[in-house]
């Protein structure tokens, strides 16, 4: 694996998984049963998406807890992906320390779909990433994930009698910065600090039946003490919203 690309909020790693753990996990995701789900952006445009049921990886060790109802059997990659995030303690802080568990989605984009600027705001969100697990990519079927890689606060956008979605794509639209594609390279790990806007190019006609496949987490705050865990975490960790 290595580092290809670094931003001010953002880390592209390519080569991430070797091959047996990267056969793995996605043998994992072909088992997932899909649902259908309405884009919480703009769902008259978007598009549609799939989602699989969401799961909870204790930082410790690396398996589900017991908030995520999970069986399976629990691929090495999940024990990677988690040591991965704790290596980078600048984006997301020390691990066991300021987090101390994962919540994840695998998610499946057809052509056609795409998800509007937005920036996965949550309580105890410390950052997200995006792993692509499909097995093929041409750059012309696009879906590159996009992102504004400034502190939001420092774009200046009057927003008045906007609401939060239009207030993100205006400040994404009148930003000075340039914007930063990723294109969906499979086996490719993105680490995107919290609260960046973001969003996914529509996916091009021409990708035919290829899904636009991730897996897609939010790192959040240590828990609460023994038995008062929050809803609030429990929602910043599996994502109640729509993922890249």
């Amino acid at each position: 694996m290595n580092i290809v690309a670094s931003g001010a909020r953002y880390r592209v790693i390519d080569d991430f998984l070797p091959p047996d753990e990267l056969a793995e996990i996605r043998s994992v995701m072909q088992h997932r049963r899909f649902d259908e789900v309405a884009s919480v952006i703009y769902p008259e445009t978007d598009g549609r998406a799939f989602r699989s049921r969401g799961a909870v990886l204790r930082q410790d060790t690396g398996t589900p807890t017991a908030e995520s109802r999970e069986q399976d059997a629990q691929p090495a990659a999940f024990r990677t992906i988690l040591g991965e995030l704790g290596a980078h303690p600048d984006m997301f802080g020390a691990p066991g320390e300021d987090w101390s568990a994962v919540g994840f989605s695998f998610w499946q984009y057809p052509a056609g779909s795409r998800l509007g600027w937005h920036n996965d705001v949550a309580t105890g969100r410390l950052g997200e990433f995006v792993f692509f697990l499909h097995e093929e990519w041409k750059a012309s079927w696009s879906g590159e994930l996009v992102i504004l890689d400034a502190d939001p606060d420092t774009v200046d956008v009057d927003t008045t009698g906007m609401s939060a979605m239009e207030a993100v794509e205006a400040k994404a639209s009148q930003a000075s910065h340039a914007l930063t594609a990723i294109v969906p390279k499979p086996n490719r790990l993105v680490l995107v600090q919290e609260g960046t806007i973001h969003c996914i190019n529509r996916v091009d006609p021409t990708a035919g039946t290829t899904l636009r496949q991730t897996m897609t987490g939010f790192v959040a705050g240590s828990a609460p003490e023994p038995g008062k865990r929050s809803m609030d975490r429990l929602t910043s960790l599996l994502g109640s919203d729509q993922a890249p």
